[in-house]
């Protein structure tokens, strides 16, 4: 009886992952060996032969918004750290397609736009903290090297959505995507982030 080659079961095994694309929602495997991604979900915003860039949605810091920026309308909303990349830049994911200069993610939800307009509309009241999300820096992969990572199981990735974007809690919007993916990963959640404790 053949027994089953390891090599063509991991060939298999690869072709068979789904690819990174703009709209893509990257969860980090419980033991990640990057300190920088622990427990992190990332939206990716680019990706194409260049590479890939995305944004950690999960990570808020006790900054807001109209404390860090200069001449910024009061804004009850935190900043979020979005990577390790140009920490001195703040960033933003939104869900108000009116904003001029917007880049669509995914369905409903967009990248970026007219700076001055968006100040605008938050002074008039017209944007909810469920309707934006501000990241200082970004998360950044040269080309394949976020395929390459995949394959080595340091991520899952499923399609984003509006609602794990911008409504849910961030803390716990790790584990419960893992949730929503089905059985197999909901049960990380319960994993402790540090392996050595049971």
């Amino acid at each position: 009886m053949l027994k089953d080659d390891p090599q063509m079961a991991k060939k298999k095994k690869s072709r068979n992952l789904p690819k990174p694309k703009v709209g893509a929602l990257l969860i980090s495997e419980p033991f990640n060996p990057e300190p920088s991604f622990k427990r992190s979900v990332i939206v990716l915003s680019q990706h194409n032969r260049k590479g890939s860039i995305g944004f950690i949605i999960n990570k808020p810091t006790p900054l807001k918004i109209h404390e860090a920026l200069e001449d910024f309308p009061e804004f009850d909303v935190h900043i979020y750290w979005g990577g390790p990349i140009r920490l001195d830049s703040i960033y933003y994911i939104h869900s108000l397609p009116e904003l001029e200069g917007s880049h669509k993610i995914t369905e409903g939800v967009y990248w970026g736009g007219n700076y001055s307009q968006l100040k605008a509309m938050i002074e008039a009241g017209a944007v909810s903290e469920n309707q934006i999300k501000f990241l200082a820096g970004y998360s950044a992969w040269s080309p394949k090297q976020l395929e390459e990572e995949m394959k080595g199981e340091n991520w899952w990735i499923t399609e984003a959505d509006i609602y794990s974007l911008l409504i849910e809690e961030p803390t716990v919007v790790w584990g419960n995507v893992l949730k929503r993916m089905g059985h197999v990963y909901g049960i990380m959640n319960d994993f402790p982030e540090d392996p050595g404790i049971n």
